[in-house]
């Protein structure tokens, strides 16, 4: 019985770490579009990797304590 509660509990952490991925991935892909039409000439948006977990560390980007972009 303990080791089924660990499998499920093992599985909940996993899925949660996905989804939480994944949603930050489609914020850092939509700011990614977005710098692609943008002119840039300076490079002043060459933090802006679309590779990275989430876009909180790029330049010009404001997240909230849960990692989600509040202001660009």
């Amino acid at each position: 019985m303990a080791t089924q509660a660990w499998v499920w509990t093992s599985l909940t952490v996993a899925v949660t770490v996905i989804l939480t991925v994944v949603n930050a991935n489609s914020e850092g892909d939509a700011l990614f579009t977005l710098r692609k039409s943008l002119s840039d000439p300076d490079n002043v948006l060459q933090s802006w990797d679309p590779t990275l977990v989430n876009p909180c560390t790029w330049f010009h980007i404001t997240c909230n304590q849960d990692n989600r972009v509040t202001r660009v």
